[in-house]
């Protein structure tokens, strides 16, 4: 497979039951606040409900939002399921269509209904309802066993009739055959009447008055011993009967009977029971389920500048007419790396007819992001109203205003990962002209090239770097054990050349960020900072949890090169984006630092630090491991995991010797980890990632603790110490941006040790250190400063000579 030139189809485009729904929705819940995982991590497996995915239902853009799904969407109110008894029939008509005359029972017992062709589909009480205008139209429903009512009867509908005056029965629900019925629900004589025939013949009959052309909930009760008639959930009429209903074999006839007695008019809502009701369900049958309106205030932040609130109230009003139960609301807010929220209230049960829910929620965006319009996707639900799931949902906007004089943009000065520069169509691929020196120019095939001894040797440098899982490899005198899975995973999937070698265009390596680290200068070691690459391995049709970075040095001498530096990466925040002219631009840069001959007397003139690994794809438990080039092979070569000890002393006396030995350093983040430590080896030749935090009995000072875990190669990438399960930089499919860790964008954790609470964000900690250099002079560069070092007070020369010395 080439770079980025092969597609993948990924869509959440399946109907999902509301109970996997509440379950999605609580993952997304739980993920709140903790973004993905970092510079080479496995992401967030964001669906989608967050970055990755849409807004359930119909977005809107703060304001009212319309119904999101169900029964809760359309212009009419909605009715509930029955309530109380089982129904025998419930015949809805909103599933009326032209093209059929079936008429769905939604009792789900099976007893469709069948409508004549002349009773038209019409807007009734809910939805659609039946319009009966002429003499032969009918519904009818065919005979069956459960509609045999012995002593126990209920039936309901909702009508409009025309008139009402006339002395002919107009039949709502009746069922009858050619010579008897057993029990009819009608409109006669200005009249609503209910009536049931005993088995001994006797006809009795409960009545009250019914006005013409307006809605009217008609229902009567047999229970045994008395026959009474509701109107709107109240009962209006009464009359003494005893013993069971006349069993007959018979359809169920709406809207008209054989005798021609036909209803004038709309019926909608038909409800059938065998068994009695009490009051409080017939009025609970009553119940319109109107559309919940939701409404945000303020419809946007407008304005605000980086760590500023702005809280949003989302105010949730239940509009179902008096009759019916309260609802149980539940919010879900989705946030976006960088601009984070609190909420108190995630659910707000009971909340009855006519009144409002409101839930506060508090947005803030930091430096992480850059200026512009956020949304943070929202959806309200019905938890436990299975029929009404889904309410409304749309977007919280939030805007970060663009600061006043001089500032950073994170997105395009310290981390591009825009799809427009990570699947630029002809720097990401081959498919321009090979005399154009955009072709291919971050691909990993061209970063090769110009980094093995000879373009030609680049093919075989790749594959013995990718063997060397195959085997176990001694590092610093620890075994690294063998990830035998590689060949599937990377070295199967690889197309070759004719000639047997690794064909470098069809890597299956994808692009997903690149990166300034000119935070981690040290003009001491000859360089302003680092520059990277970061790729994703997807292979075998998926993204792998696989990633690796090739990290450069910035060849620098003197502090006015640092400058130089700083000045060509924040020189590209002022530039059209996305467009041509800022990706010529960061390729100028990146060519710079990662063009062949970048640095002349380094092996093969390569400015390459290190490549590093992140991977669980190859085995149970993740591990990072690290790779340089070889002076004498000029091929890359394992070596030690920088800033991390073997993971055997972890808890250790040793560990806590070495952090008491180095606490202010480590403090400032400028310590180093050596080979050996009390004569014996103790950079780790790998990484096994147990997402713990480092700590030992015996260390004093948890601060230097937290920077060294923070440090390692494990600590930064693990749960306990940044709330990262691993990556940094989640891999992605093509055509989908890759999400960052929440130690990347900001999040608060609990420290594992000591318990209080820590703000981490590393890109805004990397935006201060790039303006610090770049906006001089400025007022407050010594707190600045002090605040980029952990507190160590320095001088405008020593801060630009050296950052911090984090790898990570």
């Amino acid at each position: 497979m080439r770079n980025l030139s092969f597609g993948f189809a990924h869509p959440l485009a399946t109907r999902t039951s509301s109970a996997a729904v509440l379950a999605l929705l609580a993952l997304g819940a739980a993920a709140c606040g903790s973004h993905g995982v970092g510079e080479g991590s496995p992401g967030d497996a964001e669906l989608a409900l967050g970055e990755a995915a849409e807004p359930i239902g119909s977005a809107v853009a703060g304001g009212v939002s319309g119904a999101g799904a169900g029964d809760d969407s359309g212009a009419g109110p909605v009715a509930p399921p029955a309530a109380g008894p089982a129904a025998v029939g419930f015949w809805r008509f909103d599933d009326c269509d032209g093209s059929t005359t079936e008429l769905l029972d939604s009792s789900d017992n099976g007893s469709a209904a069948t409508r004549s062709a002349g009773a038209a589909c019409a807007q009734g009480i809910s939805g659609l309802g039946i319009s009966f205008d002429n003499s032969n139209d009918t519904v009818t429903v065919n005979d069956a066993p459960r509609f045999t009512f012995g002593q126990s009867l209920a039936v309901a509908a909702w009508v409009n009739p025309t008139s009402v005056s006339g002395s002919a029965a107009q039949t709502i629900v009746q069922e009858r055959n050619t010579s008897s019925s057993s029990f009819s629900l009608v409109v006669q004589s200005n009249e609503a009447r209910f009536a049931v025939t005993l088995s001994n013949g006797r006809t009795v009959t409960s009545r009250a008055r019914i006005q013409a052309n307006v809605w009217t909930h008609v229902a009567g009760i047999y229970d045994g011993t008395l026959v009474r008639l509701f109107l709107n959930g109240q009962q209006v009429g009464q009359a003494s009967a005893t013993g069971p209903i006349r069993d007959i074999n018979a359809p169920i006839h709406i809207g008209n009977n054989p005798q021609r007695q036909r209803f004038t008019g709309l019926i909608d809502q038909v409800w059938l029971s065998a068994s009695p009701l009490t009051d409080a369900e017939i009025a609970q049958l009553t119940c319109l389920r109107h559309p919940t309106t939701v409404v945000v205030t303020p419809e946007s932040s407008g304005p605000v500048a980086p760590d500023t609130p702005v809280t949003y109230q989302v105010a949730v009003t239940n509009n179902d007419t008096s009759a019916c139960s309260a609802r149980d609301y539940a919010l879900n807010v989705s946030s976006q790396p960088g601009v984070n929220f609190s909420q108190d209230l995630s659910s707000i049960p009971g909340v009855a007819p006519g009144s409002t829910a409101t839930f506060p929620v508090t947005v803030t965006g930091n430096l992480a992001v850059d200026p512009g319009v956020y949304r943070l996707p929202y959806s309200v639900i019905n938890p436990n109203s299975p029929d009404n799931f889904f309410v409304a949902s749309g977007d919280l906007l939030y805007e970060l205003a663009e600061p006043t004089g001089c500032f950073v943009r994170t997105g395009r000065e310290i981390f591009a990962k825009h799809l427009s520069v990570v699947e630029d169509p002809i720097r990401t691929t081959f498919n321009g002209p090979a005399s154009d020196a955009r072709t291919g120019a971050w691909t990993f095939a061209r970063l090769m090239e110009d980094m093995a001894p000879t373009p030609a040797d680049a093919p075989a440098m790749v594959e013995q770097l990718f063997s060397t899982w195959l085997t176990d490899q001694v590092v610093n005198g620890f075994t690294v054990p063998a990830r035998p899975t590689i060949q599937q995973v990377v070295l199967d999937e690889w197309p070759r050349s004719p000639d047997g070698s690794l064909d470098l265009r069809q890597a299956p390596l994808m692009l997903l960020g690149i990166v300034n680290r000119i935070d981690v200068r040290n003009l001491a070691d000859g360089h302003a900072g680092e520059g990277r690459f970061v790729f994703g391995v997807f292979s075998q049709g998926f993204a792998q949890q696989f990633t690796l970075i090739l990290e450069y040095k910035l060849p620098a001498s003197t502090e006015a090169d640092v400058l130089d530096w700083a000045n060509a990466w924040h020189a590209l925040g002022s530039l059209p984006f996305p467009s041509e002219q800022y990706n010529a631009a960061l390729q100028e840069i990146t060519t710079r630092f990662a063009g062949r001959n970048a640095a002349p007397g380094k092996p093969n003139g390569s400015s390459l630090g290190q490549l590093r690994t992140n991977e669980i794809a190859l085995g149970g438990l993740w591990e990072l491991r690290e790779f340089v080039l070889s002076p004498e092979t000029g091929f890359l070569r394992p070596e030690t995991v920088k800033l991390t000890p073997d993971l055997s002393f972890d808890g250790t006396a040793t560990l806590a010797a070495f952090v008491n030995q180095n606490e202010a350093a480590i403090i400032a983040e400028q310590h180093t980890v050596p080979d050996t430590f009390q004569g014996a080896p103790f950079l780790g030749g790998a990484s096994i990632n147990n997402l713990t935090a480092w700590t030992a009995p015996g260390i004093l000072n948890n601060e230097a603790r937290h920077k060294f875990s923070l440090n390692t190669c494990n600590g930064c990438h693990g749960g306990a110490e940044t709330g990262t399960p691993f990556l940094h930089v989640n891999v992605r499919a093509p055509g989908n941006e890759g999400t960052l860790s929440g130690f990347m964008t900001g999040i608060q954790i609990v420290d594992p040790v000591s318990g209080e609470l820590r703000n981490l964000n590393d890109l805004a900690r990397r935006n201060l250190d790039l303006k610090a250099l770049v906006c001089e002079p400025a007022p407050a560069f010594a707190g600045t400063a002090t605040a980029a070092r952990g507190g160590v007070a320095t001088s405008r020369s020593a801060f630009i000579r050296r950052g911090i010395g984090r790898v990570h």
